[in-house]
C-alpha cells in the first residue's frame, strides 16, 4: 500500500461499497473528505468509485437513490475499500460480497466499515480479534455473534488495515484516520479545518457510555448503581445486592432514583433490560427466546408480558422492517 513517504504518481482508487439501506450521510462524508483532500494536496491524489452488488442504483436508508459506477464483481482489487451498511446487514451478507472482501484483504487493501459494516467483515472472517467500532445499538448483539472480535463502544478505530466507524458523524473521524494513515496527520488536520469539523479525541466512547458518565457527574452514588445494573442485565441483581456493591443504603438508593428518574430502582432496572431487548430485536436476528435469556428472563411468557407492557407490542413485533426512512 502506498504511504505518505512513497511517491504518488497515480491517484489512489477508493472503492465505496454502498449496500441496500446504506447511510447517505456516511457516503457524503466519504466523498467530501476525499474531494477536500485532493484540493488541499493540489492534485488528484484520490479517485473514488461507487460499487453496488449488481451495478444498479442503491437506495439509502433515507430514501435517496444513488447510481453506481460499476458492479462489485467488476473490480478485482481496490487499494482502499469502504463498506457502507446500515439496517439488516445479514440480508446482504451473500457469498459474492464476502468473497470480494476476502480478496481485498488478501491483496493488502485498507478496509473501512461503517455502522453495521463490522458485521460483514466478521462474517467474512476478517476481524480476528481486532478492535472494531460499531454502532452502539448493535454492540450487544455483535458481542454474542462475534466473540473473537473486540467490539468497542467508541466512535472510530483504526487497527492494522481495518478502519471502522460507529456511523453518523463518526464516519468523518474514520476518514480522517484513513487520510492520516495514507498521507500524514497534516493532511487530515487540513481536511478537518476546511470542513469545519472538530475531531473527537482518540478512543472517545460512544453515546451509551457518555450517558452513564453524565449520571455519575450528577450523583456518584447513582452513577455506581446504574453502572452495576448495566453490567448485570443477563443475571439481574436484587436491589440489596446492588446497594452492597455500590456501598449505598437501600433507602438512599430509592430516594435518589425517585428524585432523579421519578421511578423506583427496580422499575429503572427493568427499563434498562427491556431497552437492551429492544436493541437486540431491532439489530440482530437472534431468536426471541435467546434474547429473553440475555436480558434476564428465564420464562419467555414473563418476558413477553414485560415487553408488551413497556412497548405496547409483542417482542416478535419489535423487529422493525426498516427504521431508516
Amino acid at each position: 500500500m502506498r504511504t505518505s513517504e512513497s511517491p504518488a504518481y497515480e491517484p489512489l482508487t477508493v472503492s465505496i461499497v454502498v449496500l441496500p439501506r446504506f447511510p447517505f450521510l456516511s457516503l457524503a462524508i466519504c466523498t467530501e473528505s476525499l474531494r477536500v483532500a485532493n484540493r488541499e494536496l493540489g492534485r488528484q491524489a484520490f479517485t473514488r468509485q461507487i460499487l453496488t452488488l449488481d451495478g444498479g442504483a442503491a437506495l439509502s436508508s433515507s430514501g435517496i437513490q444513488v447510481a453506481a459506477d460499476t458492479a462489485l464483481g467488476n473490480v478485482s482489487f481496490s487499494p482502499v475499500a469502504l463498506i457502507l451498511s446500515s439496517y439488516r446487514p445479514e440480508e446482504v451478507a451473500c457469498d459474492p460480497l464476502l468473497a470480494w472482501l476476502r480478496r481485498q484483504d488478501r491483496g493488502g487493501a485498507l478496509l473501512g466499515c461503517v455502522d453495521t459494516g463490522a458485521y460483514l467483515l466478521a462474517k467474512a472472517g476478517m476481524l480476528r480479534g481486532r478492535h472494531i467500532a460499531a454502532h452502539h445499538e448493535t454492540l450487544p448483539a455483535y458481542e454474542e455473534l462475534f466473540g473473537d472480535a473486540v467490539l468497542l463502544d467508541r466512535l472510530s478505530a483504526l487497527e492494522g488495515r481495518i478502519a471502522s466507524s460507529a456511523g453518523g458523524m463518526a464516519t468523518m473521524d474514520m476518514m480522517l484516520q484513513v487520510l492520516g494513515r495514507l498521507h500524514g496527520r497534516e493532511l487530515a488536520d487540513r481536511v478537518a479545518h476546511v470542513l469545519n469539523y472538530a475531531p473527537f479525541e482518540a478512543g472517545q466512547v460512544g453515546p451509551g457510555v457518555q450517558g452513564d458518565h453524565a449520571i455519575a457527574r450528577v450523583d456518584r452514588r447513582l452513577g455506581r448503581m446504574v453502572e452495576i445494573m448495566h453490567a448485570n442485565l443477563e443475571t439481574p441483581l436484587t436491589l440489596r445486592r446492588i446497594c452492597e456493591i455500590a456501598q449505598v443504603e437501600v433507602s438512599t438508593a430509592r430516594r435518589v432514583f425517585l428524585r432523579r428518574f421519578k421511578e423506583t430502582p427496580g422499575r429503572y432496572y427493568m427499563k434498562l433490560r427491556l431497552a437492551r431487548a429492544q436493541s437486540l430485536l431491532t439489530n440482530s436476528a437472534l431468536p426471541v427466546g435467546q434474547i429473553a435469556t440475555m436480558v434476564g428472563f428465564a420464562d419467555a411468557s414473563a418476558f413477553s408480558r414485560a415487553y408488551r407492557g413497556r412497548f405496547g407490542c409483542q417482542p416478535s413485533k419489535g423487529r422493525r422492517a426498516d427504521t431508516g426512512a
